[in-house]
């Protein structure tokens, strides 16, 4: 039932940052009175797809109904998109008919008022969707990465182990794919290790990269010091993970300002 809510469907849409701008509903607010128009023509009057329309929107919740994480989903129930946008489309036609009986004047005023709170609607996404989310949401997209992986790329001959976190998900596919490191050297490491956690194998050595959670009991910046006597060590990790009285080599900021990864050495 979550995602039939009007917080859902109009005005925050589903918790999960990167299926959709933020700060909006799945569908747009001006939208609502016609949704309610069309799903009350739709069940008021004979409609020879009224069948299919809710079978449709049906079906549609199924695979987000097998699963437990994530609720609602904005990307698992695109499929009703069009159902809304039907069923939104009826109720503006039925709504039509209903101003039939108004004056002219009230249809005017009526109509430029509907379009103007449609062009500011459609405004506000498309500077909330080109503007604010791309800033405030970039995190979200693992933005830093390349800008890392760049830096390990012109310098990792000069290192014995290259210790990159992964607080942020996944450093080892950017890795892989911004050095644009051999598949068939990767597949066939002596030293590839995998594991499973909740779910979800994640790489934590290969080569001369290791990627442990620096945040970790056991695998802080200390501990993986004190394990590599004699060692060239860079690492990359968070603000927080390092001494502050260590120099930054480089630093990578989010869009909005905000650190994303510090590098530093130990020789």
């Amino acid at each position: 039932m979550a995602h039939f809510t009007p917080q859902f469907l109009f005005f925050s849409g589903a918790p999960h940052k990167q299926h959709h701008v933020q700060n909006m509903g799945e569908l747009y607010l001006f939208q609502a009175p016609f949704l309610f128009f069309g799903l009350f023509a739709l069940f008021k009057f004979k409609k020879k797809f009224k069948g299919l329309l809710l079978t449709w929107v049906l079906l549609a919740f199924i695979p987000v109904s097998v699963t437990n994480d994530s609720i609602p989903h904005a990307l698992r129930t695109l499929i009703a998109a069009p159902f809304y946008q039907l069923v939104s489309g009826l109720g503006f036609v039925f709504s039509l008919r209903l101003l039939t009986k108004f004056s002219i004047p009230f249809k005017i005023v009526l109509g430029v008022t509907l379009f103007i709170v449609v062009i500011v609607s459609i405004g506000n996404y498309l500077y909330n969707y080109y503007q604010k989310y791309p800033v405030a949401y970039s995190r979200d997209w693992q933005y830093g990465y390349k800008q890392a992986v760049d830096y390990i790329d012109k310098h990792k001959d000069e290192y014995d182990l290259i210790v990159f976190t992964r607080h942020y998900g996944e450093p080892h596919m950017f890795t892989l794919f911004y050095t644009q490191f051999d598949p068939a050297r990767y597949q066939n490491a002596p030293n590839l290790v995998r594991f499973e956690t909740y779910d979800w194998v994640r790489v934590l050595r290969f080569d001369k990269f290791y990627f442990p959670d620096l945040g970790d009991e056991g695998t802080q910046f200390a501990d993986i010091v004190s394990s590599n006597p004699n060692k060239k060590l860079l690492f990359i990790g968070r603000q927080g993970d390092f001494p502050k009285e260590i120099p930054r080599l480089f630093s990578v900021n989010f869009l909005n300002g905000e650190n994303a990864f510090d590098i530093v050495e130990v020789k």
